[in-house]
């Protein structure tokens, strides 16, 4: 190896660190995992919904603006939304909550497919993800049809 081959290597690897902290996601919905911001969860069932129908309004714009790579951040949003719902549903008997539980599952992986594909811009996979998810979002919603809220404790 000559100097001038070692002399480069040698500031690549000085540079190398401080060239990785830089790279590191720091937007609010960005990929900085373990840095995710948290979602407020509204106090009622109409609350959530209403809140994950403007997540899903918002990723229906993001993907229509051509900018796929931003989709996780609304879809696991609305995920988190949508998980928060068994402890504000009132009067689920057994049965129930496991479909409940079985639909926020497959809501959890419904995100994270559209994590993926938003990241791959692949815009027909999104799309059709996103019609899933709507899809379990609206079964969600007749699980809960007649429902009340729990009372804050």
């Amino acid at each position: 190896m000559n100097l001038r081959m070692f002399t480069a290597a040698a500031f690549v690897v000085a540079l190398l660190p401080a060239a990785i902290a830089n790279a590191q996601p720091s937007a609010a919905d960005s990929h900085g995992y373990g840095r995710e911001v948290a979602v407020e969860i509204p106090a009622t069932i109409d609350g959530i919904l209403a809140a994950v129908d403007q997540r899903v309004a918002a990723i229906d714009q993001t993907i229509a603006g051509g900018k796929l790579a931003g989709v996780h951040g609304e879809a696991f949003a609305a995920r988190d939304l949508l998980a928060a719902l068994p402890e504000k549903v009132a009067g689920l008997n057994e049965a129930e909550a496991k479909a409940l539980d079985a639909a926020i599952g497959r809501i959890r992986q419904q995100a994270a497919l559209l994590d993926k594909f938003g990241d791959a811009d692949d815009a027909a996979q999104t799309r059709a993800v996103l019609a899933r998810f709507k899809t379990e979002i609206a079964g969600i919603r007749q699980q809960l049809a007649g429902k009340s809220s729990r009372s804050a404790p």
